[in-house]
């Protein structure tokens, strides 16, 4: 069941003191996507995304190692499983502890995350809904505490008005806000906001959450969620103004499920002190 209005929830590089805003080609979007284009009766356009670069890179100290976890669910009828994806350094290890020492980290697969997850109405989730909207993906790091949160990756599959965004780093608990970036103008992309290095939070615990606040009364943004992996719980959350949602809520606890329903198209890059 999709998330809609009101309270039936069913129904280049810019500088600033916060960081470098970067467009990402490792996060590049789906080619032929639709979403973004204009939907009869919404008061906003949506900001169209771009076609995916064709520049690649490649990098000789990095291995990509998989882990499904035991979590699963229905999407449409199909069984799926939550699947963590985790880039790790293979020359650049803690003598101590024999773990690596930076760690790229996502819950998602960039070519799923072609719907946004936001407020919308007259059932098209393409016609979202002003107000502002809130998200967090939480992470356990590879890498030992204490260490820094270098980058923020995301893709913002939609938005509408003169949408702006401020990413955020929360605790594992999500009480506590370590870090927030300046008010950003996104466009409707994937990319990374680097952060300044006097200004990289420092988790003192294995566990924390990244997260964006983005929207108001006249605008509001839809970062995208990738349906093929299946949060376990307290990894993915979720709220809405426009959908009476007040703060922070785990994705699991909306019944129906929010559409799409999957973790947040949310990583982080992180380094050891």
């Amino acid at each position: 069941m999709r998330l809609q209005g009101g309270r039936a929830r069913l129904a280049g590089c810019l500088m600033a003191a916060s960081g470098c805003l970067i467009e990402n080609p490792a996060y590049d979007g789906v080619p032929g996507s639709t979403l973004g284009t204009a939907v009869a009766g919404s008061t906003a356009e949506p900001t169209t995304m771009p076609e995916p670069g064709t520049s690649t890179s490649t990098s000789t100290s990095t291995s990509t190692t998989t882990s499904t976890s035991t979590t699963t669910g229905f999407i449409g009828g199909t069984d799926s499983s939550t699947t963590t994806t985790i880039a790790l350094t293979t020359d650049d290890t803690d003598t101590t502890t024999g773990g690596p020492q930076t760690a790229e980290l996502h819950h998602y697969e960039p070519a799923n995350c072609v719907e946004p997850l936001w407020c919308y109405g007259a059932g098209n989730i393409l016609n979202g809904l002003a107000g502002e909207v809130r998200g967090a993906e939480c992470y356990d790091a590879p890498v030992a505490p204490p260490f820094r949160v270098r980058r923020i990756d995301y893709t913002l599959v939609a938005a509408t008005g003169q949408a702006r965004v401020r990413f955020q780093i929360r605790s594992g608990d999500l009480q506590e806000v370590l870090y927030t970036s300046e008010t950003l103008g996104l466009p409707a992309s994937s990319g990374s906001l680097q952060i300044a290095e006097a200004q990289q939070p420092v988790i003192e615990t294995g566990r924390f959450c990244v997260g964006f606040v983005g929207g108001d009364q006249k605008s509001t943004v839809g970062f995208g969620a990738d349906p093929s992996s299946l949060p376990p719980p307290q990894q993915s959350h979720f709220g809405s103004d426009a959908c009476d949602e007040p703060g922070l809520r785990d994705v699991n606890l909306f019944t129906p499920k929010i559409d799409p329903y999957g973790s947040w198209c949310l990583g982080a890059e992180i380094a050891a002190l």
